[in-house]
């Protein structure tokens, strides 16, 4: 890659003195003035400069007012000393500072002699950074897993038609999470260490204790990357759909010319078809990579967490005995409410604690306890069970709702409607309405299905939503003999 070629096309695009402002005296003025431009541009493609000025100088004229602009008048540059005296001219040097240095853009109004102002889209970019940067950790996690599964799927079901243009923009959405997820593993990886050296110093437990567990602290952080991962994003539950799907793709050159002739975006533009097709396997390959390697990188991270916790307990019991004044404290907190009564109710009311007492009737001073066997046996539910019908039939009533394994079977051949294969998904999909006895007899049908009968049952792990019900994906087939399908 053309590392060279690539820092200088950055500056071919972007002012050489963009960043000077974030190296000024003044510079956290310059950012919380940068922060105003945003949220003034959150809903306006352009503002007249006047109004600009005026929001930067309502939204931060304390700020203003106290600042020393004088710093940042640079050589050869002529500036009215007066102008700096008053909150006006000053808010009028900050607006032109970051007008000079590239961060907004003037042109001339549609609308008498005021000048307009517009931001350029590398400013929107590195602003949304920047921004990002102020904002809690907890809040940035996002679910790269599932809408990579998302877009490719999506791509998947598309009709030939369409198939190698959407397949083409999918690809590419999919290479860019998967980019976003491996900055997820790095970023979480460099946290847990990042806070286990916070706390290398630390001496006070309770300083240890409000880092670690408050609102906004280090384990709410390290929760909002890993269990997403772990669980509702989980690398587990979407990451072998993602590689099959990748691995099918790699596997169709055909289908990858295809998206390569029909990639008309920006990107792809001024590529003959080899580099186009050269660039499509970078994407696959970048997939590929990303989630074969996933587990491996949550195995790291997840070993890491654990020997941070090994030593975040050590540190807190090594601190517990060294500050006698705590330990005394509790001590002298335990005694105070075993010997005085009131005392022991005031602690409960301001701590909100209770006194718990656990009584065992069959504790170790009696004998061996052992349960009555059952005097009735149990029963075995087939099709047609003949003993003992009136029993069968109320526990059925109780249980299924009074269906049997006849009916679960009856519904599963009623819906295959002479097909020898079926899934879950298609009977909710052919169905008006999913009521509570289409969910019984579908779980009763999967039961039949493990058992000697005449379809098979084959689970995904997966549950598919029905109105209020959550049911197990699965997939029917109907056994003939010297094949199942």
């Amino acid at each position: 890659m053309d590392y060279k070629g690539l820092s200088g096309a950055f500056f071919s695009n972007v002012p050489g003195d963009f960043f000077s402002i974030l190296s000024s005296p003044n510079r956290e003025l310059y950012l919380a003035a940068l922060f105003v431009v945003r949220d003034a541009f959150e809903d306006e493609l352009v503002i007249s400069k006047k109004d600009l000025r005026e929001q930067i100088l309502i939204s931060l004229e304390n700020s203003i007012a106290q600042a020393d602009l004088s710093e940042d008048v640079e050589e050869g540059e002529v500036i009215d000393k007066e102008l700096l005296k008053s909150l006006p001219g000053k808010a009028s040097f900050l607006l032109g500072k970051l007008i000079h240095k590239g961060w907004l853009c003037e042109e001339d109004s549609k609308q008498g002699f005021e000048r307009d102002i517009v931001m350029p889209d590398y400013a929107s970019d590195m602003l949304e950074v920047l921004y990002r940067e102020t904002r809690p950790r907890s809040e940035l996690a996002d679910s790269d897993v599932f809408s990579t599964y998302a877009v490719l799927s999506m791509a998947g079901e598309e009709d030939d038609t369409r198939r190698a243009r959407t397949m083409s923009r999918a690809l590419k959405v999919a290479a860019e999470n998967a980019g976003q997820l491996s900055k997820t593993f790095r970023n979480l990886y460099y946290y847990i260490g990042k806070y286990y050296k916070e706390h290398a110093d630390d001496e006070q437990v309770r300083d240890m204790l409000e880092k670690r567990f408050k609102e906004g602290g280090e384990q709410s952080v390290i929760d909002a990357y890993y269990h997403p991962l772990k669980t509702s994003d989980s690398i587990a539950l979407y990451g072998g759909d993602i590689l099959r799907f990748v691995r099918n793709l790699e596997k169709d050159p055909e289908l990858i010319r295809q998206m390569a002739q029909s990639d008309a975006s920006a990107e792809m533009a001024g590529l003959d078809e080899d580099e186009r097709i050269l660039e499509i396997r970078r994407r696959i390959d970048v997939i590929y990579r990303t989630f074969s390697e996933a587990d491996n990188k949550i195995d790291m991270i997840t070993d890491r967490n654990a020997d941070y916790n090994r030593r975040f307990t050590q540190a807190v019991i090594h601190n517990l005995r060294s500050d006698n004044s705590i330990v005394s404290k509790i001590v002298r907190i335990m005694k105070g409410m075993e010997d005085n009564k009131a005392y022991s109710m005031k602690v409960q009311s301001g701590l909100n604690a209770v006194r718990s007492t656990f009584i065992d009737e069959r504790s170790l001073r009696t004998d061996t306890y052992r349960p009555e066997k059952e005097t009735e046996t149990k029963m075995l539910l087939r099709p047609h069970h003949q003993k003992d019908e009136d029993r069968t039939r109320d526990f059925l009533k109780k249980s299924f709702g009074g269906y049997t394994m006849a009916d679960a079977r009856s519904y599963v051949k009623e819906k295959m409607h002479g097909r020898k294969r079926m899934e879950t998904g298609e009977i909710i999909k052919e169905m008006d309405k999913f009521t509570e006895d289409d969910y019984t007899l579908l779980i009763m049908a999967s039961l039949y299905g493990f058992s000697n009968g005449e379809y098979r049952v084959q689970k995904s792990g997966r549950h598919i939503k029905a109105g209020a019900y959550s049911i197990p994906d699965m997939t029917f087939t109907i056994k003939e003999s010297g094949a199942d399908s």
